[in-house]
């Protein structure tokens, strides 16, 4: 009991092994008992006990605490984090009279830690867990026993700046962090990556006075409208990817996939997204404050992210002049303009899940496009999750590519585009026993 008493204080109560505490406790106050148990009962407990036991050894396992690898780069990593109000918009999807659109915006950028003896290292995934108890921070709160490697709001390294700045959008549900190895990998090499949440539509979202967590997480109501508005915007995507089986051409691949997304709901997900871009870059690009302001390169300027955030930065390609360059991750190209053709250098990259599903956007685009299908993957193969919870694999959720492999070779081909299109480095891709590579030449 002294034993784990000193475990709550020191370490980290975590509900994966909670089970085992409650057994232990249990069995604890059963040394004050003075009779004999009936051996059927001491049976009974001993086979509840073995099980509670296996169940912690299964998720101690399956959700364990890890050292994550260190990135590759020269530069140490800086974090920093801030919360920006557009007094412009509504916020539609609040209950509240005249809410105001926020937004939380966490910053990975090259550090200088030179005077700085014991730099404060941020932990995993921490917009999951701090601020008030919830649902998601009571699950997520073990988290804090990973250490990242980046620094909290430490200095910004003025000396090899400017630095090229990439905006990053999660996926649906998702969180800023949920891709924090590649984050540290492109500041380690001398980017700005800005990853902006967006909240009712991220898992979690802290804004300082309060929590916003999606409405399907705190409803069973909301739950089941969530269920239902889910199967009836992928219907028409699984329909499409059905006929497509059988179609080799890319333009009448593109044709059926367009008609299938043409009226879908998500395309005005993208649009709201994409307004938060631009106004995330506007704030970027005005005069501020912030810690790493002085080394933001604003004539560099690309956007990226996964699934639907992959579909806000093929939109942002399209509409926001800013933009240089954009890569979407394995996401459906939903938006409200997809009658215009990419003018800027892209790279699209698919798992096994989505190959394909873009035809339409690699036959209309006018500039040079990238696409890498990466064999044996899954679409949350693009994140770290298979990496923190291996759980995932036996889910089903992750493909036969272990996330060793898969992580290192993701970034390094995400930092390859952009040194390409920023910093001038030969053109990186070819195909390899892990990617199909597919290059269509600016026109």
């Amino acid at each position: 009991m002294i034993f784990l008493i000193v475990h709550f204080l020191l370490e980290i109560a975590r509900w994966q092994i909670g089970f085992t505490y409650l057994l232990w406790i249990v069995l604890a106050l059963l040394i004050l008992k003075q009779s004999r148990t009936y051996l059927v009962f001491r049976i009974i407990g001993f086979t509840i006990g073995l099980l509670i036991i296996s169940t912690s050894v299964f998720y101690a396992i399956e959700m364990p605490i890890i050292k994550l690898p260190e990135p590759a780069g020269s530069f140490k990593v800086g974090n920093s984090s801030f919360i920006i109000t557009d007094n412009s918009r509504e916020e539609t999807h609040s209950i509240e009279h005249n809410d105001k659109r926020e937004l939380f915006v966490e910053v990975w950028y090259p550090a200088d830690l030179e005077g700085i003896q014991v730099p404060s290292e941020k932990k995993l995934w921490e917009e999951l867990y701090i601020g008030d108890l919830d649902r998601v921070s009571f699950f997520m709160n073990y988290l804090k026993g990973i250490s990242t490697h980046s620094f909290q709001d430490v200095p910004a390294d003025l000396k090899h700046g400017p630095y090229p700045v990439i905006l990053f959008n999660h996926a649906m549900q998702m969180f800023t962090s949920q891709n924090t190895l590649l984050m540290e990998h492109l500041a380690s090499n001398g980017y700005v990556v800005v990853s902006i949440a967006h909240p009712y539509e991220s898992l979690r979202v802290n804004l300082g006075e309060r929590t916003v967590l999606p409405p399907f997480i705190t409803s069973r109501e909301k739950f089941n409208e969530a269920m239902v508005w889910i199967e009836k915007s992928s219907n028409p995507i699984e329909v499409a990817k059905d006929s497509m089986t059988n179609v080799q051409e890319r333009e009448e691949r593109g044709k059926i996939m367009l008609n299938a997304i043409k009226n879908s709901e998500m395309n005005l997900v993208v649009s709201e997204w994409v307004k938060d871009n631009t106004f995330v870059l506007d704030i970027l690009t005005s005069d501020n404050d912030y810690i790493f302001n002085e080394i933001l390169d604003t004539t560099r300027i690309g956007v990226m992210g996964m699934s639907i955030g992959g579909a806000t930065a093929g939109e942002m390609c399209k509409i926001d002049g800013r933009v240089k360059a954009g890569i979407n991750v394995d996401g459906l190209q939903y938006g409200m303009n997809n009658h215009i053709g990419l003018e800027v250098p892209f790279m699209m990259m698919y798992s096994d899940d989505g190959a394909g599903v873009n035809d339409f956007l690699y036959v209309d685009s006018n500039s040079e496009y990238h696409e890498l299908h990466f064999r044996n993957t899954r679409h949350a193969d693009f994140t770290d999750m298979v990496l923190i919870w291996p759980i995932m694999k036996m889910a089903g959720q992750s493909g036969s590519i272990s996330p060793e492999r898969m992580i290192p070779l993701t970034n390094k081909k995400i930092l390859d585009f952009w040194e390409y299109v920023f910093k001038n480095a030969s053109k990186p891709y070819e195909s390899s026993p892990d990617i199909v590579y597919s290059f269509k030449p600016k026109e």
